[in-house]
């Protein structure tokens, strides 16, 4: 559910649902996808979210592949461990959760106005028996985990210290690190500073893994310093800033919960504790969320003094994309102040060093080849659109070569005695595939001459998926006997410059481009066009199928033999070897717009971000040729059948709205700060 799908299509039926049953129809439909076989790669499929490398932290012996964490209580009952674990999180907060099962009806509002959601606390969940279930059916989670323990409701304080005490015992072999919920206690007798020392102290002898105790927002700077006080006596690693700001009730059903209210109210009141922390305990682990709606608000948490930034509310009204944006947003920050040589000395190491290694790998590329591998790719693209230039030129003039009339013993004038449309039809074919060659040449030298020569590593990708489906649709035709030596001589002069291509490493995760920062209207218009595009690489994609399937099998639809005024059983016996021939184009023409569907797929999914403008006019140009054949040659030789083009008709105002949606971000000219 990326945020093309979730901005548009998912979130405005989601959020006709109440709360509870949005959240549970969600968690169970990304859970059953992420078990599904296959289901983990269409996720990266669809998302493509493993965060850059250069964004790993270090804390004691463990690794977190990003300071961005998913925090407690939007999956409590662990339904989408793995699906979640794939979103481009460095850390995933399990919880809350207590020794028996806590059923507490509890109340969820959702206020859209304020951007907010509000929890009763304390929070329901099944209780560490079932979070213990679900931790050993999730081998496959790769990412650190934690726990927010909580104790039953009403506990005094030896209980509620065993409580947590068996807690860190059974979820210690799963998970890295612990927080303690400040607020577990509240509506009860509230403990004393001696209290929360005594528990804080007992609970720091229970294990050596991290412990953070978690504070709500809102709370007075005095109670505030005291907490931070006594956690750092009891020897606690460190601070998370989650919960909320308490919110009066607002009806008779709420007037005895305690309520918290997490989001957009939130932030300043969460941003202020930050900063209060990072002051008073320079050297504390500190995790900062509230209110992280969109990159420039994480942003504020680090710049405040957060070691990590934490989502929650995010999530439901921003999207699953959110963690990937936030983690391009940090890496290029990071980017553009060691541009100016602002940024912290670890950071610049880490940039620097992937520098220099992208540079070591540049100059053993040309020491190997002579050339960049990007070069190679751009001549592969220019390869293609000079074969089907050629290949459109014999289509309009002479439409068979003399290897296909030696094929098939008849010459270009007999053909034309079995049908006055025969030649017609196979120059519209051809052409069908001339126009596909051009588009996929077009997209392949941009790809590589803005892509693999800045190393972007899904450009590679890209280049790897349709050209390898290219290539091996050679082989769909040769089954029937026929041999393609244009064919055959064009692709073994572009596979060279294809294998060249790839041999580059293109480790680089994303462009020198200023951060998105910001959820704004231009943003929100780019996703529809973006779900347009994809929209658009599957049809070709799945039209490429059809037509490659049919090629090998029917070869023709029934609007082609009433174009032709011929069945296929009297093409047969005029020439036996005639179907084998169309077939054959079909087959390739089929092969090609699965490998020019894939890449304008690809780019789609992967490529959209904030003023990248060369994305917007590779789909451009490499539309113009497709679309101009495909429609243009039907028109030309009079196959005009309203059935038989309505799906090309579709996909052109698909492409054209598109492009509209999406060219004001895409082309937009971002500025460093913005």
């Amino acid at each position: 559910m990326p945020d093309w799908s979730y901005q548009t299509l998912f979130k405005p039926l989601l959020f006709l649902m109440p709360p509870e049953r949005a959240r549970s129809f969600t968690l169970t439909a990304i859970g059953t996808l992420a078990k599904l076989p296959g289901g983990p790669a269409m996720i990266e499929l669809m998302g493509h979210m493993q965060p850059p490398a250069e964004l790993a932290k270090s804390v004691g012996d463990l690794t977190f592949p990003t300071p961005v964490g998913l925090g407690a209580g939007l999956d409590p009952a662990g339904k989408a461990l793995d699906a979640l674990s794939r979103f481009g999180f460095g850390y995933i907060e399990l919880g809350p959760v207590t020794l028996e099962p806590l059923s507490y009806p509890g109340l969820t509002l959702r206020e859209t106005m304020d951007v907010s959601l509000t929890y009763s606390a304390p929070l329901e969940n099944p209780g560490v028996a079932a979070l213990e279930e679900c931790l050993r059916r999730s081998p496959a989670v790769a990412i650190p985990l934690g726990a927010r323990l909580g104790f039953r409701p009403g506990a005094a304080l030896g209980e509620a210290t065993a409580e947590r005490e068996q807690l860190i015992s059974r979820l210690q072999p799963y998970c890295s690190f612990f927080s303690l919920d400040y607020r577990a206690h509240q509506g009860e007798q509230p403990w004393s500073d001696a209290q929360w020392q005594e528990h804080l102290s007992r609970l720091r002898l229970t294990t050596k893994r991290p412990i953070l105790l978690v504070l709500p927002p809102g709370l007075a700077k005095e109670e505030w310093l005291s907490l931070l006080s006594i956690a750092r006596t009891a020897g606690l690693d460190g601070i998370m800033v989650a919960g909320g700001v308490k919110k009066a009730p607002t009806d008779a059903k709420a007037s005895q919960a305690l309520l918290y209210q997490t989001g957009k109210p939130s932030r300043e009141a969460a941003l202020q504790s930050v900063r209060w922390t990072r002051q008073s305990w320079p050297d504390c682990l500190l995790i900062g969320s509230g209110g992280i709606i969109e990159p420039a608000d994480a942003l504020a948490f680090l710049e405040a003094g957060a070691d990590f930034v934490q989502l929650h509310s995010g999530l439901v009204y921003a999207g699953p994309g959110l963690p990937k944006r936030v983690n391009e947003a940090i890496w290029q920050t990071r980017a553009a102040h060691q541009a100016v040589g602002t940024t912290g000395v670890n950071d610049c190491k880490k940039q620097a060093a992937a520098s220099v290694t992208a540079d070591s790998a540049a100059k053993q590329d040309r020491a190997a080849r002579g050339f960049p591998a990007w070069v190679w790719g751009l001549l592969l693209g220019i390869g293609m659109i000079v074969g089907g230039a050629l290949a459109w030129l014999v289509a309009v003039s002479t439409v068979i070569l003399p290897y296909d009339e030696h094929f098939l013993q008849m010459t270009a004038e007999q053909l034309s005695q079995i049908s006055p449309q025969l030649l017609s039809f196979m120059s519209h074919d051809r052409i069908c595939l001339a126009g596909t060659m051009i588009s996929i040449g077009i997209i392949y030298a941009q790809l590589s001459l803005h892509g693999l020569q800045s190393g972007i590593h899904w450009t590679r990708a890209v280049l790897l998926a349709s050209g390898a489906v290219g290539f091996s649709s050679f082989f769909l035709f040769i089954g029937y006997g026929y041999f393609d030596y244009l064919h055959a001589v064009l692709a073994l002069l572009l596979l060279p410059l294809f294998l060249l291509a790839l041999r580059t490493r293109a480790s680089r995760h994303l462009p020198a481009l200023p951060p998105e920062r910001h959820n704004d209207r231009v943003w929100k218009m780019a996703l529809w066009g973006q779900l347009l595009f994809v929209v658009i690489g599957f049809a070709l994609t799945g039209a490429g199928l059809v037509i490659s399937l049919i090629g090998i099998t029917g070869v023709f639809v029934p609007s082609d033999l009433v174009f032709l005024c011929v069945s296929a059983e009297m093409l047969h016996a005029f020439n036996e070897r005639l179907i084998p021939l169309i077939a054959h184009d079909r087959a390739g023409f089929g092969g090609a717009l699965v490998s020019d569907g894939l890449a304008v797929l690809l780019i789609s999914l992967w490529g959209f971000r904030r003023g990248e403008a060369w994305v917007w006019w590779t789909l451009l140009l490499a539309g113009i040729p497709g679309f101009a054949a495909g429609i243009g040659i039907h028109f030309a030789v009079g196959y005009v059948d309203f059935v038989h083009l309505l799906p090309a008709y579709a996909a052109v105002l698909l492409f054209l709205a598109g492009l509209m949606l999406a060219k004001p971000y895409l082309t937009e000219a971002t500025k460093k700060g913005d």
